[in-house]
This record gives C-alpha cells, sequence and structure tokens, in this order.
C-alpha cells in the first residue's frame, strides 16, 4: 500500500522541529529573576549600568580627598564672586562614581568659611578623565548644601 505525499501538509520531521522550536523558546522565556542573580546572598539585581555608586570610606579616600581640594580651590579661583570670603577645605564627608566618558564622581565637602569661621557643605560634580593630559579634571558643578552632618 503506498501512502501518497500530500504537499500541503507538513512532514513528520517538520512538525518535530516546530515541536522543538516551540519547547526550546517558551522555557527561555519562562526564567525567573534568579538566573539574573549576581554574586552575594538574597536576591539582588546588579547594578544598573551608568548608575551612581557609593564609594566606601569617602573620608579617608585620597583619590577623593585630592578632587575635594581641587573643587575647593576651583571655587576659589573661578567660581566665587567678588568680595565673598575664601573658602578653605575641611574633608569629604561621602562620596559616589559614575562611569561616563571618563569618571564622574559626586562628593559632599566640608569647607569652612574664612569670613565667619563657619562650617559649609558643598556637593561638588567633577569629571575625570585621565587620558587627556592638559586637563583631566573639570568641576561641574558646586553648590551648596543647606545640611550641615556635624550637628
Amino acid at each position: 500500500m503506498a501512502t501518497s505525499s500530500n504537499p500541503s501538509s507538513p512532514s513528520k520531521s517538520t512538525t518535530i522541529f516546530s515541536l522543538l522550536a516551540a519547547l526550546l523558546l517558551s522555557s527561555s522565556l519562562s526564567f525567573t529573576p534568579e538566573a539574573y542573580h549576581l554574586g552575594g546572598g538574597g536576591r539582588r539585581w546588579g547594578k544598573k549600568v551608568g548608575g551612581w555608586t557609593d564609594i566606601p570610606d569617602a573620608s579617608s579616600n585620597q583619590e577623593l580627598r585630592q578632587l575635594g581640594f581641587f573643587s575647593v580651590d576651583e571655587y576659589n579661583l573661578e567660581i566665587r564672586g567678588p568680595g565673598e570670603p575664601l573658602i578653605t577645605f575641611s574633608g569629604v564627608l561621602s562620596g559616589q562614581r559614575q562611569v561616563v566618558s571618563g569618571f564622574k564622581y559626586r562628593l559632599r565637602i566640608a569647607a569652612v568659611d574664612s569670613g565667619t569661621g563657619q562650617p559649609i557643605v558643598f556637593e561638588a560634580v567633577v569629571v575625570v578623565r585621565p587620558w587627556i593630559n592638559s586637563r583631566s579634571r573639570d568641576l561641574v558643578s558646586f553648590t551648596p548644601i543647606d545640611e550641615f552632618p556635624f550637628h
């Protein structure tokens, strides 16, 4: 008994291939968040690319201290208005880093107003591009903050 092949019906191998492809696709779409777990214990999603990362021990980090000195110097030389007193760098309170085309640092800097002797906190944003020799650091912003953590 000869079986006639119907050209419009799929062959057995095509049907099996289609079923396998559907099975693989459905299993790859039914993932759990744990599949993207990155190290450590507990459920974590990892760091967002391009997001800000806290820098531990910012107050004792020499690189951040240098950036803090740089920020205060730039403020005194370039931003400070006529008749405004100089400020003196006291320390770095906290810091965060963001990877951009280089590194962007957001620092909380403690300073002292040389006119009044009062402590002031500033938020400084500095971009560092180490491959540029002539000006590898740029102070993007330097803003006084109303809070002071040493009350």
